[in-house]
């Protein structure tokens, strides 16, 4: 279970056979804090208590994979073990410092916690804290993966890590704090590793380049650091596929190169994507697709990339232009900032959403191909219908009162893309919808254009509107809107009292007076027949009972018809007899 920290250096023997080759992760691995990158506040604080020789006994570093963890804790072992330690700036030099550097020291103990996670193997370490230091001033004992730990094997640890013997200390490192018991963060002080900023690993990068004696291009290191995601030690395994053919190729070694060896969208061809996508370009959609199984890019891979473009678009809408959450620099932010400037915020919702639903079916699904070019297409859909709150609060008004901000609005030079555009009325419009002229009594006052401009915001109830004439006032001051259809829905729309009182107050406010309002609605499937005034279906004469009388004060309904028939056979009916004999006294046959 336990195992010295290996990092050899090849120190002891140059030869080609004892030295084999070592990747660049771990020949450039960071051997002090000043060549950490990215990790400025960790680092400041890890010097700060070494400073004041406040040393706690055990630490937890959280933080995503190949941001330093690992490489910090080793770092840390050092500066506390060191001759002239502990000091936050470990010699190099020393016996100690050089035992640490080539993993022969006993007292630095690594752990790979995610294949010796059980109560056995914590066991074996409690005996191995019960010895002293051999060599070291401190003993260190660094837990690798330490998520992995079974619940049982941290309560076996739980006594031991709070109390551990003096000069012992404790190093946890893990990508996913939040599987660690609290029980155990409480004993630990927590340092936060963030992931690192594209400008940072772009300089890492260059300078291993540079000491490799490689001339890699700008624009390739930036792309490397941005499909890492913050992640130093996968931006060094990027480069090192990049080495030996840019070493071989010299200066013709170019992004287009880059993208044919990772297999790789690129990112301006992702963007132009993102673009097409957010015009509700399902063509181009489906191309991008072709493209990118004809290259051979991986569906999910492609899906993350939008996802990544969208956040960013998404964070630069919400937090403004100038937002620190967007890693993105020069030429590249200056179009996602035209992106985002033509977006709304809840079509870059439904487009993350629909890509990351994509993603996870990619991955349980064997017909990628088609998954994709489903997932893109939604994309682009995504935002040109309302979605199901907007049109439950639309219902809830009485048929208006919902923005039309989520749908996306259509050119008005060219017919909707996909279909009629949301709440057009079906077939020509009358001809009475367009604007009538008051009547000899009126005053001049264009009573239907006045409230369609009140309504301009609520699409469903202008398709509506755009279906009513409004006449008068009369001699007697009376104004009638009058709809010309017999659809239901336009019916039930406007049959709503708090819309009709919505409408009489702006007619009023319109005219100046206190104007009586009738509104000639039309029984369903009857254009052209006697109107009806007010609801299409008066409510019976016979009230409602108290039961139901009670249901509408609960909910605010509406009594739209009582069935009679019943009533007057529930009344005819005689009450049912009850035989039961008074209370107290026996039965009858007793």
């Amino acid at each position: 279970m336990l195992y010295g920290m290996a990092d050899p250096t090849g120190t002891a023997d140059e030869s080609p056979r004892s030295t084999p080759y070592q990747v660049v992760a771990r020949r450039f691995r960071p051997k002090a804090f000043d060549e950490v990158v990215g990790q400025e506040q960790v680092v400041g604080s890890l010097r700060s208590s070494l400073q004041q020789k406040r040393i706690p006994h055990a630490y937890l570093f959280a933080g995503s994979r190949g941001v330093g963890k690992t490489t910090t804790a080793r770092i840390l072992a050092r500066c506390l073990n060191c001759e002239q330690g502990p000091t936050p700036e470990p010699c190099g030099t020393c016996a100690l410092c050089k035992s640490l550097l080539d993993g022969s020291n006993p007292d630095v103990i690594e752990i790979d916690a995610a294949s010796h996670n059980g109560v056995d193997d914590v066991r074996m370490l409690r005996e191995a804290i019960g010895y002293a230091a051999m060599l070291s001033r401190y003993k260190v004992f660094i837990l690798d993966e330490a998520h992995m730990m079974s619940r049982s094997a941290w309560n076996a640890l739980l006594k031991t890590l709070e109390e551990p013997p003096p000069n012992v200390v404790f190093i946890l490192a893990t990508t996913e704090s939040h599987k660690i018991p609290e029980t155990i963060r409480s004993r630990c002080q927590v340092q936060l590793f963030r992931r690192i900023g594209d400008s940072d690993i772009v300089q890492r990068l260059r300078t291993i380049a540079q000491r490799e004696g490689v001339a890699i291009a700008d624009e390739v290191l930036a792309e490397i650091a941005l499909s890492s995601r913050g992640g130093m030690r996968d931006s060094e395994t990027a480069l090192e596929r990049v080495l030996p053919l840019a070493k071989e190729q010299g200066g013709t070694f170019d992004l287009a190169a880059w993208r044919t060896i990772v297999q790789r969208v690129g990112i301006d061809a992702a963007v132009d994507a993102v673009a097409e996508l957010l015009r509700g370009n399902a063509g181009a959609a489906l191309r991008f697709a072709q493209e990118m199984q004809q290259t051979g890019v991986d569906e999910r891979e492609g899906l993350g990339e939008l996802i990544e473009i969208l956040r960013a678009l998404l964070l630069l809408r919400i937090d403004g232009a100038d937002t620190g959450l967007v890693a993105a620099t020069g030429a590249l932010r200056e179009r996602y900032r035209e992106l985002a400037a033509g977006a709304q915020p809840q079509q870059l919702d439904a487009m993350i959403q629909a890509a990351l639903l994509g993603r996870e079916r990619l991955r349980r699904l064997e017909d990628r191909g088609v998954v994709l070019e489903l997932t893109l297409v939604r994309m682009a859909q995504a935002g040109a219908l309302q979605n199901l709150a907007d049109l439950v609060a639309e219902v809830r008004a009485g048929g208006g009162g919902a923005p039309a901000a989520t749908a996306r609005p259509a050119a008005p030079a060219s017919p909707p893309r996909f279909g009629k555009a949301p709440g057009a009325p079906t077939g020509p419009v009358p001809a009475a919808a367009a604007p009538v002229p008051p009547l000899a009594g009126g005053v001049g006052v264009d009573l239907r254009g006045q409230v369609l401009a009140r309504m301009q915001d609520r699409a469903l109830l202008q398709a509506t509107l755009q279906l009513c004439r409004f006449e008068g006032p009369n001699a007697q001051g009376k104004v009638t809107v009058r709809l010309d259809t017999d659809k239901r829905m336009h019916i039930d729309r406007l049959s709503a009292p708090p819309l009709q009182q919505e409408i009489t107050g702006i007619i009023q406010q319109a005219l100046g007076s206190a104007a009586a309002v009738e509104f000639a609605l039309p029984a369903p499937g009857t254009t052209g027949g006697a109107a009806a005034t007010g609801s299409p279906t008066a409510p019976s004469a016979v009230p409602p009972g108290p039961a139901t009388q009670r249901v509408v004060g609960k909910f605010g309904g509406r009594i739209v018809a009582v069935n009679p028939e019943d009533r007057r056979r529930l009344a005819a009916e005689p009450p049912p007899v009850d035989d039961s004999p008074p209370a107290g006294e026996p039965p009858a046959d007793a």
